[in-house]
């Protein structure tokens, strides 16, 4: 699988260009700087197809409206999260100060809904919690998935934001990101690469709050 995880943005989100290996055609994972997404491509000779978007949060969408008008890329988002391409209120840039336009999403994503991208299957799984419309694309194929805020190397995504619950985050990683095979590499919204099996054994969720359940 062609990667690349590019930290940029006010907070250093990371920005993921994903596609299979040798093509041109690639798909970028929450883009939060659009002038530098398209000075990439244009180095690298690739061609942007799909951006995917984890969740309605600012910093992961900056570069959403000025990629759709360059590339005419297709958007996917949670239905649930995607008022967040519309507002600057539920995508909490008022609150920073930052006005984004607004973008209406191509499709709008489901638990169990699957697509094709830039030459790669994606799975969709809701992973609320971070936020109400949190999802995680999961790519079989490569034994990898892309989840956003919900789940850190050795942490988690913050609850105290609006639509944020504590007991649905913890549900979201340990019912359905633990659930995945051990060897799966997980790739967050932020920091570093971690593994499925890594954050079982010493991820802090699981000695706070809720106990396992179904």
């Amino acid at each position: 699988m062609l990667l690349s995880i590019v930290p940029c943005g006010p907070v250093a989100a990371n920005m993921m260009f994903v596609g299979a290996d040798g093509g041109k055609t690639v798909a970028v994972i929450d883009p939060s700087d659009a002038a530098l997404a398209l000075a990439i491509l244009k180095e690298r000779g690739w061609t942007l197809s799909d951006i995917l978007i984890t969740h309605r949060h600012f910093d992961h969408l900056l570069g959403v409206a000025e990629l759709k008008k360059a590339t005419g890329a297709t958007i996917y988002i949670s239905e649930k999260d995607a008022e967040g391409l519309k507002s600057n209120l539920v995508s909490l840039s008022m609150a920073q100060r930052i006005t984004l336009e607004p973008v209406e999403p191509d499709v709008l994503l489901h638990d169990g809904d699957t697509f094709e991208a830039a030459g790669l299957s994606f799975r969709v799984l809701e992973t609320p919690g971070h936020t109400i419309g949190g999802i995680t694309f999961v790519c079989d194929e490569q034994r990898c998935a892309f989840v956003g805020d919900t789940l850190f190397a050795d942490g988690y995504g913050r609850f105290d934001l609006p639509t944020g619950d504590f007991n649905a985050l913890s549900l979201s990683i340990r019912n359905v990101l633990f659930a995945l095979p051990d060897d799966y590499r997980l790739y967050p919204g932020h920091d570093e690469p971690t593994t499925v099996e890594r954050e079982k054994r010493s991820n802090p969720i699981n000695y706070e709050g809720m106990p396992w359940s179904d």
